[in-house]
Order: structure tokens, then sequence, then C-alpha cells
């Protein structure tokens, strides 16, 4: 017997509503809640003063934390240094320690600018330039006439390891050793088969360098610029200029002067006090320039008051904040990677207007006065003796790797200048990575403690191996980074 349309619709309806319970019961579950975002920025960069002198008080700002005497010896020491290359009879070098990057390329472990292996034909071409079995081939004073790279190889081309490593690929370049500022006295070494490049060494560096950015200097002109006192430049970017009797074309650029750069000091101009200079009158400076046959030319050049002052500076946290502050959120550069500093740079470049020395990397900057271990001490009591003995803007606090300014405290932590890429991050699931910072900046000595991620890899203040006052006498000779 057939069923009406009428009869049908309750079993209908009831079949509708049993298939649209089956529907929602078997939709895929709301995905999980995904966690915050990291800060953008850290929170010390955010709380603390980035001024170096916001941690002084008013009656210490113009205080010397050091004796006229012990700057001039510093300074005599670091003049010395400065012009010892032009005075070498040999390298300081053998040849496996100059050439050292041939030796890095046995293991083809690095990757181009394009992300790919740069493959044994780099090797070959590397191999050829560099004729090591001529080492030394050259043994000529030179000087540097731009701001320019040390490269371990003869090239431009980057090497760099498993790009999508935390902590590898871009911008750790390994073929940046470190940078050369113009005026830097060298010793040339060694000659490129294609002579476009030249291995030198420097006050506390070697690398090749381009041709084209240094030049070969004789007798007189090494006379002439040991003769005269030095002067630092005291204004990032500075433009260095040459003048000429030519209304048309008055002035050419050599280079930029940056914070680090000495240069001999012709004419003091009017100075007031503090080491700042007041009045119309700038100093004038002796700077280097490249003749077309490969000759230094030496040239005088006039720098506005505030540019440049007689080395060294008086050391007090007034001056040393006015030349820090213009670096302060500058880029990280690893090794001086495209003309920016790394964390040993910094420093090494801080101190050299005030006279006193400091090797290129990290762990020989940590053994450049009087070292204080931090060795089985836990993170707390770390912190604590550097509170405890720390001297402002003379401690240098080290972990492997890196290398800190300590400042004073600051709400009864310890405050630190530091140039840094990034700190160490753990995800929940133990994956690494990187808080990257990738500047300079002043921060207390667990920067990203708000940052679950760094937490989890680890705060900064455990890793610290200890600290060193750079105003006492070093404990051994300088080395020379290679």
């Amino acid at each position: 017997m057939p069923v009406s349309t009428t009869a049908l619709l309750p079993l209908l309806l009831i079949a509708l509503l049993l298939g649209l319970a089956g529907c929602a019961a078997q939709a895929p579950p709301a995905p999980p809640v995904a966690p915050p975002p990291p800060p953008a920025e850290l929170r010390d960069i955010q709380t603390l003063p980035q001024d170096v002198a916001a941690y002084f008080d008013a009656l210490s700002l113009d205080r010397p934390l050091l004796s006229a005497r012990a700057q001039a010896d510093m300074a005599a020491r670091l003049r010395e240094l400065h012009f010892a290359p032009w005075h070498r009879a040999k390298p300081a070098h053998a040849r496996a320690d100059a050439l050292w990057g041939l030796a890095g390329l046995a293991a083809n472990r690095h990757y181009g600018e394009n992300l790919r292996p740069l493959g044994p034909e780099f090797r070959v071409q590397m191999e050829a330039l560099c004729q090591a079995e001529s080492y030394p081939n050259l043994m000529r004073p030179a000087i540097a006439t731009a701001n320019t790279s040390l490269r371990v190889l003869p090239t431009q081309r980057p090497g760099f390891l498993k790009p999508d490593k935390p902590g590898e690929g871009y911008p750790f370049d390994y073929w940046q050793n470190s940078a050369l500022l113009a005026g830097t006295p060298v010793l040339a070494t060694q000659l490129s088969a294609d002579g476009a490049w030249v291995l030198v060494e420097g006050r506390v560096a070697a690398g090749w360098v381009s041709v084209r950015d240094i030049a070969f200097v004789d007798e007189a002109f090494m006379a002439q610029w040991e003769s005269l006192p030095l002067a630092a430049i005291t204004r990032e970017g500075a433009p260095v200029l040459a003048s000429f009797a030519d209304e048309a074309f008055p002035a050419a650029h050599l280079f930029a002067g940056r914070i680090g750069t000495l240069l001999p000091l012709l004419d003091t101009g009017v100075w007031g006090s503090g080491g700042d200079a007041s009045g119309a009158g700038g100093p004038t400076l002796l700077a280097p320039a490249r003749e077309a046959s490969g000759r230094a030319l030496s040239l005088a050049v006039r720098l506005n008051p505030d540019e440049a002052a007689p080395v060294p500076l008086p050391l007090t946290p007034r001056t040393y904040a006015r030349l820090a502050n213009q670096l302060m959120g500058q880029p990280y550069g690893w090794g001086g990677y495209l003309e920016n500093r790394d964390c040993s740079a910094l420093l090494l470049d801080l101190y050299a207007p005030f006279g006193i020395f400091l090797p290129r990397n990290s762990r020989q900057q940590s053994r450049q006065g009087e070292w204080t271990s931090f060795a089985e001490l836990a993170a707390p009591a770390k912190e604590a003796l550097l509170l405890e003995r720390g001297q402002p803007l003379l401690t240098l606090v080290y972990k492997p790797g890196h290398i800190m300014l300590y400042l004073g405290r600051k709400d009864g932590r310890a405050v630190i200048l530091h140039d840094v890429w990034g700190l160490r991050t753990k995800s929940e699931a133990g994956k690494e990575g990187r808080y990257v910072v990738g500047r300079v900046a002043i921060t207390t000595v667990t920067p990203g403690a708000e940052v679950p991620e760094v937490v989890r890899s680890g705060l900064l203040l455990p890793t610290f191996d200890g600290m060193t006052n750079v105003g006492a006498p070093p404990v051994a000779a300088p080395a020379l980074a290679r």
C-alpha cells in the first residue's frame, strides 16, 4: 500500500535532523590558539635609556676614569702598535696561518651568495689566486686609503655555513675577517696572481684587500706621519675631503671618517674643554690618497671643530658617551660586514680615541687587563661580583664568542653596552632559533628574560666567563688576529 507524502514528512524531518547532527559531530576541531609572537623589541631596549651618560650622575660625568699619566702610557703603546707594521722585517704570520682560508675550503662546506655550495671549482680558483708557494712575495709598507674589508680569501664573494641553521648564513660571511679603516698603516706581504688583491697585516688583524684600497708608502711618507701626534675622528661619518683650487671641483671626497680612525694631526685648531673644539677653526689632519701608480700621497684635510680631537681624549663618562651614543642602534656586522661593527670591533673603535689599545677578537680583548674569573659561580653571584668589582666604562664582560662593556647599575641590575646579533631561542618542541637584536644596544645582563623562547634556551648571564679591567696593564703581549 503506497505511503502518502504527508505521512512521510515527519520521517524525512527526523532523518534530516539526524544527518545534520552527524555532520556536526564529524567536523574538525577548532585549531589551537597560536602562542603570541615574541615582542618586536626587547623590554630592556624599551625601558632602559639608550644613552651612556644616563648611567652616571652629574658630578661624575666629567670626572676622569684614569690618571693623565696612565692614559699617556697607554696612548704611547697604542701609537707604537699602530705604526708597527711599517717596521716588520718579516710577516707576523707563517704561511699556514696567513693563508688559513685555503684549509677551510677543503671541506667544501661553504655556500655562496645564492645559497648554493661554492664547490670545488671555487677552491681551485682561490688556490691559484693565493699562490701560496710564493708567500711572502711582496713585503712592502703601505697604508689603507679607504675604509675597506680584510678578507680571508682574495674575493668579495661570501662564504656562508649552512644557511638554514640558526646562527649561520647571513650575515655570517666566514670570508670576512675584519674591517680596515682608512689611514691604517699596513705591511703588504702577498700579491694575488691576478694583481687585484693584496694580503696585508695591520695593527690588529690581517687579510686580503683590493689593491685599489691601499697605497705603497716610502721613507719620506712614513717619516712625516710618524713625526706628528695622532688625532682621532670623533664624529661617525665625518667626510674627509681634499681641497683643490678649482671652482668647478673645489673638493674631493677621500673617505668617511669613522670613530676609531687615527690620523696625524697637523694643527689642532681652537680646542675647548672635554676634547671638544670650539671657535671657527677646526683641526687639520693628514689623510692618505692613492695615485694611479699605486704610490701614496699625503694630503692636508680640514675638519669641522667637532669632528676630530688629539689622542688621547680625556676618558670621562661625558666624552665616552658622546662617542658611544653616535653608534647606538647601528646594525650588527660580523667581522665588519657591510662596514658595520661586531661586538669586539665596537669596543676596539670606542677605546682608540682614548689611547687604549684593544686586540681584534673578543677572547683576546678579555685578556687585555686584569682578569677576574666567574668560574664555579652561579648566575646571581656573577652579577653580584660584577656590581661589586666592575668599573663602569673600564670593565669588559666576556662569554665565549661575545664581549660587552659594563656601564654600571640601574634599579639594582648590572647594565651593559654591546653589539649583539641575536639571542638563542628554543621552541616548546625543542627547535633552536634566534631572537634577532642585530644592533648596538644597552641592556641588562639578562636581555630577553620576558621572551619564553629565550628563557627556555638559556639567558646570557649564566654563560659569562669573567671580566677584565682594561685600565690595568695587560698581562700578555697582544696577538695579531689572522
